[in-house]
């Protein structure tokens, strides 16, 4: 509920505050005292665009203030808690204009932008005028507000997670089968590259080994005239003895004489121990020898071996002791095809079962809410005469979607459609020309959603401005009559000039225009019992008010008390 207004140097009014009430208020007062810029200033705090026009003459910025005291599960508490703020059941939200053009929105103090404010104060707010397009204007909210009127949020919420889950599986497997295009792409060049590297039998450290051989190739002339030249050195030619034969005479000369002196031994054990040595020599010299020998491993091959082995590295962009890992990336890949195939069967199941469901409920829903609009038709189409709009028809549409279209709110549209004269053809609410027809024509509609039953989360202040326009006295008392109705369970506030609508409100504003240090000023009164006689009688009688109008003022009140 809208709980207090502040406007500062806003056209006339230099400072005004504004305490309101729940219920029905109206803002009375003489034409031109400023009752159509406190509208003004309250669309500012809608986002209406800022003009310098608005600022009060000699002033260099203009200020409007809002504070709402709203129940903890509002709507618009929600959005602000949603965008981080901490809010429990105050807010304020304040609009400032300059006269540069630039403007400045803020919500408990903090600064929000001009769209953020626009979404949370149309959630507050809702003003029923001239081409006011917001609110039941607004085709998009017709579905929200069917819902909300019989009940069927429940069931929305519930199609609403079907449809995420379905929309998520959904994203899931056209991810998995993206997948599977651009592997289908990949995978003959994944066989051909894997068949290559299984074909390179590729041993551990080949590559150190291939390098090693091709250098004992390259120098195994060299290696095989050492070994010669060591062989000779250690077993002579065939015109000498070896070294080993020179050593076993030595042993033998040694025993002739070891018989006789025993400390010959150590000579002799010496000699014995040179002997093993050398035969260990002699064995590795003809393994060295032999390793010549036998190896005969082909220079060609061994070129060949090596540039295979480094173009499929160089291919992969890789080390050579890394071509197991591209191998094994290579099986993985092919092995997840197979994986993203039964993925793709999994997923396409869900969606299966996910829009099963969906589609049984939103059916469901969709049948529900063609007799909601049919029950609303009805009480709508039963204000309308009398609100003497005898001419006009009301219908809510339910257009369900073509092609199995399907949506987060169900496979159907919702519509308000007014035919304003028989014969006229019903057509989109928004397209009513007649201001004062639509103003009436959305009390009806009010009346019907929210005279009768309490909505707390989704509960506006609602503003007519001069609703009763151009209409008769039967026509303002039966406007007065649905607005009283309208106010029970809602806060209403209506700039009028008919003292038939007036009498009828619970709080009574009156706006008047005074000359103050050569400016002209706005002000505002809130009316005690008398002073609201007073006014009614200058609204029944003009500028001079008679007995008459006193008698006439309090008549309508004393029948207003009777009817209540």
């Amino acid at each position: 509920m809208l709980v207090y207004l502040s406007v500062e140097d806003i056209v006339l009014i230099e400072k005004l505050e504004i305490n309101l009430n729940n219920g029905f208020t109206v803002l009375t007062g003489e034409t031109g005292a400023g009752k159509s810029i406190i509208i003004d200033a309250v669309s500012l705090i809608l986002g209406k665009r800022s003009e310098k026009r608005l600022i009060r003459k000699s002033k260099d910025k203009g200020t409007v203030t809002a504070l709402f005291h709203l129940d903890k599960n509002h709507s618009a508490i929600k959005c602000a808690k949603q965008n981080g703020f901490s809010i429990e059941h105050e807010l304020i939200l304040r609009r400032q204009i300059l006269n540069n053009g630039r403007s400045f929105c803020y919500l408990n103090d903090q600064l929000i932008t001009l769209n953020f404010m626009k979404e949370i104060s149309n959630l507050l707010i809702e003003i029923h005028g001239q081409n006011e397009q917001i609110g039941l204007l607004d085709s998009a909210n017709h579905k929200k507000i069917l819902d909300q009127w019989a009940n069927l949020n429940s069931k929305a919420a519930e199609l609403g997670l079907i449809y995420d889950n379905y929309k998520d599986n959904n994203l899931k497997l056209n991810n998995e089968k993206n997948k599977i295009s651009h592997y289908m792409a990949q995978k003959q060049s994944f066989m051909e590259d894997l068949q290559e590297l299984n074909d390179l039998k590729l041993k551990p450290n080949e590559l150190e080994e291939l390098q090693l051989n091709k250098k004992l190739v390259m120098s195994a002339e060299k290696i095989s005239n050492v070994l010669s030249k060591v062989n000779y050195y250690l077993n002579g030619d065939e015109n000498s003895n070896s070294f080993y034969q020179s050593l076993s005479l030595a042993k033998k000369e040694i025993e002739k004489i070891i018989h006789i002196n025993k400390n010959f031994s150590n000579l002799l054990n010496a000699i014995d121990q040179t002997i093993i040595e050398y035969k260990e020599i002699e064995s590795e010299l003809e393994n060295c020898i032999s390793s010549i020998e036998t190896n005969s491993l082909d220079i060609n091959y061994i070129e060949n071996r090596l540039f295979t082995i480094k173009k499929i590295a160089t291919k992969h962009n890789t080390e050579v002791d890394k071509l197991d890992n591209i191998r094994n990336t290579l099986q993985d890949n092919l092995s997840n095809f197979e994986n993203h195939k039964d993925k793709i069967n999994n997923l396409e199941n869900l969606e299966a079962k996910y829009l099963n469901d969906y589609m049984l409920k939103s059916k469901n829903l969709f049948q529900n809410r063609i007799k909601a609009s049919e029950k609303l038709t009805k009480l709508v189409n039963k204000e309308l005469p009398i609100l003497k709009l005898d001419n006009a028809k009301f219908r809510v549409k339910i257009y369900q979607l073509e092609d199995n279209k399907v949506s987060y709110s169900g496979i159907d549209d919702v519509f308000f459609e007014v035919e304003t004269n028989k014969g006229s053809g019903f057509d989109y609410i928004n397209k009513i020309a007649s201001g004062g027809e639509l103003s009436r024509l959305m009390l009806a509609i009010k009346v019907s959603l929210f005279s009768e039953k309490e909505v707390s989360e989704t509960r506006k202040t609602i503003i007519f401005d001069e609703i009763d326009t151009g209409v008769g006295g039967a026509v303002a008392d039966a406007i007065g009559k649905r607005l009283e109705k309208l106010g029970k369970n809602n806060q209403v506030l209506v700039v009028t000039h008919h003292p038939q609508v007036a009498a009828k409100s619970k709080n009574h504003l009156k706006v008047t225009k005074n000359k103050e240090d050569n400016f002209m000023k706005t002000k505002i009164l809130d009316l005690s019992d008398p002073d609201k006689l007073e006014e009614l009688a200058r609204m029944l009688s003009g500028e001079k008010i008679t007995d008459a109008a006193r008698k006439a003022a309090q008549s309508l009140i004393t029948e207003n008390k009777n009817i209540r």
